[in-house]
């Protein structure tokens, strides 16, 4: 959860990494110097470490922001542009290498409070503070916690104490940061963070038989889980479309359906919805995003080998095979890196089965949810990451649907403690399904903030593929984490009552679930145009109704179907390689159908057979194409601690 400001204004300094911008607090920078040739190497330092510096007759440690920030290995390269930025650390003598200083900038801190998004960036989400949105332009604060380690503060005050080596003395230029606010006492807000490991061992507050409750430190593990998840989603989105994708942070909740209306407004909107299931497992990773300007996308990557009109199409029998196929690649992509990343920060297993998807309305998407996964469980926690492509105006969401076996999983390898979510979930079998109140149902903010990680890892790296695909700017918004009741949950995805493309692939591995893409069947049609480099939809014929994958060209129904597979595998390779795990995701399928069809799907073909389960919901939103969509992210209960406990040993 954010934190609340103290006063209005942030002096940052603005510095730019690779090709990308980043914002150190101006409290925290001592001075800023130009390198010249006075960098002298450590023999067998850190990677990070460049080596140390004499600056006035005190050594400084320097330390690459390149390398720690990116996890590919970076060379260090000083040239006329470089700068180190001297650190204001108690006792220590740490300095950190950046590519370029732009300047000072003064910021309001309301901008780090309404929104949080992720843009399309290979760093490591926990290196990031805060983010924050004005005048279009994306700041994202770095984390000098996360960034100044233990290891390399030993370092620094190792190298502290050695003798001066004899270096050049030329003169070195430097300059002071000069504010006229004093910043001391500005709190920034804060995204959500898994708690420190004392904190992780808190035990879930006790609850009657018949409720289910999560402790704050479990609801903050969601979070951090539907982060990751969804993060890694994003990173293959904004890859596979080319474009920018912003992410929100992870929302967990145990909430109705209903509340799905929410993030596509009316009733009546086409969305396409793609559902990844994982393998063995009842989970299911699911995407949703607006129709229109998804298959806009669709048509797009499938080039002229699809005929799909995005502007005609209304249902998934307006798409030709080449749509059909690039709605389900796309779809398997974004659940694949989702599950992958998963399968990495908890060291589960995760293979997904090929996704599926439709397109109908979000009120026809509802009432088939509500019919066919109530049989599932009564309440299912969703874990919810919504995105936005700013360029396409595409919006979707991440929905990441563990059952409860995988929940308490998940808990376990992430050092939760859950015997208490165990008997509730033993408690619940012996129950009727009427039994169960949702209004009894409760995370804690820690479980929430876990796999809300989860939703924006693997949300954000599918995004990020779909970003790259399509070159154009791709947000999600902040991911949700819910236990919800099927019924409720379906009526709301479906209240605008338009056709929806879903592509679900399952997750399998270590643990189990299905990742799912959401959009409008217009949507996809049009985020799958741009991607075949059909933007003109001369390869698909508008003027045909769409109610089925079939009636999609060919080249629009393979590019739909490499399109999401490909964010499905960045979703869960996202995760796997986080936690070091291994997650596999399997082809996707996909839907274009209406309430009653799309609920048939998830009961015979992704298998979510249960009332009670847990999403990670992610909305994705392509702005200058007008795109929304859904990311689900479904973890099965049975294996969710497995996830927990790859999550549990991660962060120890």
């Amino acid at each position: 959860m954010l934190e609340s400001k103290k006063l209005n204004y942030l002096d940052a300094v603005i510095i730019k990494v690779k090709n990308e911008k980043y914002l150190l607090e101006v409290k925290n920078v001592k001075e800023i110097f130009i390198p010249g040739e006075k960098v002298v190497p450590i023999p067998l330092a850190d990677k990070n470490v460049v080596g140390i510096i004499d600056i006035r007759g005190e050594i400084y440690t320097i330390i690459s922001l390149k390398q720690k920030i990116y996890k590919k290995h970076e060379n260090i390269d000083i040239d006329e542009n470089s700068r180190i930025l001297l650190l204001e650390l108690p006792n220590l003598k740490i300095a950190i290498l950046v590519d370029s200083v732009i300047g000072v900038k003064k910021l309001p801190l309301s901008i780090f409070e309404t929104r949080n998004t992720i843009v399309e960036t290979q760093v490591d989400y926990r290196f990031i503070r805060s983010v924050g949105i004005m005048d279009g332009s994306t700041y994202i604060l770095l984390d000098l916690d996360v960034l100044i380690p233990p290891e390399l503060i030993a370092l620094a005050e190792e190298t502290a104490n050695m003798p001066q080596p004899i270096v050049n003395r030329r003169k070195t230029t430097s300059r002071e940061i000069e504010t006229e606010v004093d910043d001391t006492n500005v709190e920034v807000p804060r995204l959500p963070k898994l708690p420190e490991k004392s904190k992780k061992k808190e035990l879930i507050q006790q609850f009657e038989a018949d409720q289910i409750k999560l402790s704050n430190v479990q609801e903050d593990t969601l979070k951090e889980i539907g982060n990751i998840g969804s993060g890694n989603a994003v990173t293959a989105l904004s890859r596979l479309i080319k474009k920018k994708v912003d992410v929100d942070l992870t929302d967990v909740g145990i909430v109705s359906f209903e509340t799905l209306a929410d993030t596509f407004g009316d009733k009546n909107r086409k969305v396409c919805g793609i559902f990844c299931n994982i393998q063995d497992s009842d989970s299911t990773i699911l995407q949703a995003f607006e129709m229109k300007p998804l298959l806009k996308i669709v048509a797009s990557l499938a080039g002229k080998d699809s005929k799909m009109d995005p502007e005609k199409t209304k249902s998934k029998k307006d798409l030709d095979d080449f749509a059909i196929s690039t709605i389900k690649e796309m779809g398997n992509i974004m659940a694949g890196h989702y599950a992958s990343a998963l399968s990495d920060l908890t060291g589960m297993k995760m293979m997904l089965d090929l996704p599926e998807f439709t397109l109908s309305s979000v009120e026809e998407l509802q009432s088939f949810l509500t019919q066919e996964m109530k049989i599932i469980s009564k309440l299912m926690l969703l874990i919810k990451t919504s995105i936005k492509i700013v360029d396409l105006e595409l919006n979707g969401v991440f929905f990441f649907i563990p059952n409860m076996d995988t929940l308490s999983k998940m808990f376990m390898k992430l050092g939760v403690e859950n015997e208490s979510l165990i008997r509730q979930i033993d408690a619940q079998k012996g129950m009727s399904n009427d039994f169960i109140n949702t209004k009894d149902i409760d995370l804690t903010n820690v479980q929430k903030d876990a796999l809300q990680e989860v939703g924006n890892i693997g949300a954000g790296n599918a995004a990020n593929a779909l970003a790259k695909l399509m070159d154009k700017r791709v947000d999600i918004n902040i991911p949700s984490v819910q236990m919800l009741e099927i019924e409720k949950f379906a009526k709301s995805l479906s209240k605008g009552g338009s056709k929806l493309t879903v592509s679900w692939s399952h997750v399998t591995g270590r643990t189990r679930a299905t990742v799912l893409s959401i959009f409008e069947i217009e949507d996809m049609i049009d985020l799958t145009s741009i991607i075949i480099d059909d933007e003109k939809k001369k390869q698909i014929d508008l003027r045909r109704k769409i109610s089925k994958i079939d009636d999609l060209p060919d080249i629009y129904q393979d590019a739909m179907k490499e399109t999401t597979h490909i964010l499905a595998s960045h979703y869960a390779s996202a995760l796997g390689d986080l936690l070091d795990i291994r997650l596999m995701t399997e082809p996707p399928d996909m839907s274009i159908d209406n309430g009653s069809e799309l609920f048939e799907i998830l009961k015979e073909e992704i298998g979510l057979l249960k009332k009670l389960s847990l999403v990670i919901d992610t909305k994705v939103i392509i702005t200058d194409i007008e795109i929304t969509g859904s990311f689900l992210f479904i973890p099965e209960i049975s294996t969710l601690n497995e996830l927990l406990d790859a999550l549990a040993e991660f962060y120890e």
